[in-house]
């Protein structure tokens, strides 16, 4: 075999698997913005009821983001799929992932160290709290950052500041928030 017939192989051998990947992907030529739109749907259809649709949201949105195409947006939808999913491993990552690219978004910062408390990951939920506690200027995000805090502080034992917290909590809020005791069913 000479060596331009195996040059024209390898290329042969190699646009045809160019056009496989492209064609195995049925979103490679769709708009990123109609994707986007398609995954907002799915999230809504999952919220009026069907539970299978947040599964299709978290594959759209991850897709956007494999392409290069996710925004903060992108990231926030595919954090929700996930918490609506009750997937809150996925979402603890997905919010990972979105810190690394919006490092000072205190929003996912929030709501990461909200899945963290979910997970019992709580040193982890307490590092997160305390660094968005001293950033948060809205009262209703800082009485649930605080409240949240407490929670994870009660669960390390720590049960005097995690007081402190539910008090400082209460003070920012005409709610009634529940003792931890109560909130964690001992």
């Amino acid at each position: 075999m000479n060596i331009s017939r195996i040059v024209t192989i390898v290329l042969t051998l190699g646009a045809i698997i160019f056009v496989v990947i492209i064609l195995s992907d049925p979103y490679f030529f769709t708009d990123t913005k109609k994707i986007q739109k398609t995954a907002e749907a799915k999230l809504e259809e999952g919220i009026l009821g069907n539970k299978n649709a947040f599964k299709e949201a978290s594959y759209y949105l991850n897709s956007l983001i494999e392409q290069g195409d996710g925004d903060r947006k992108t990231y926030d939808l595919l954090y929700w799929s996930y918490r609506y999913d009750k997937n809150f491993d996925q979402a603890e990552r997905a919010l990972s992932e979105a810190l690394e690219e919006y490092p000072d978004d205190l929003g996912f910062l929030y709501h990461r160290a909200e899945m963290r408390l979910e997970l019992g990951k709580y040193e982890q939920a307490l590092e997160d709290y305390n660094a968005v506690i001293p950033a948060a200027d809205d009262k209703d995000f800082l009485y649930d950052a605080l409240y949240g805090r407490g929670a994870a502080r009660y669960k390390l034992g720590l049960k005097e500041e995690a007081e402190t917290d539910r008090l400082k909590a209460q003070e920012l809020t005409r709610d009634t928030l529940q003792a931890y005791s109560v909130y964690f069913k001992e």
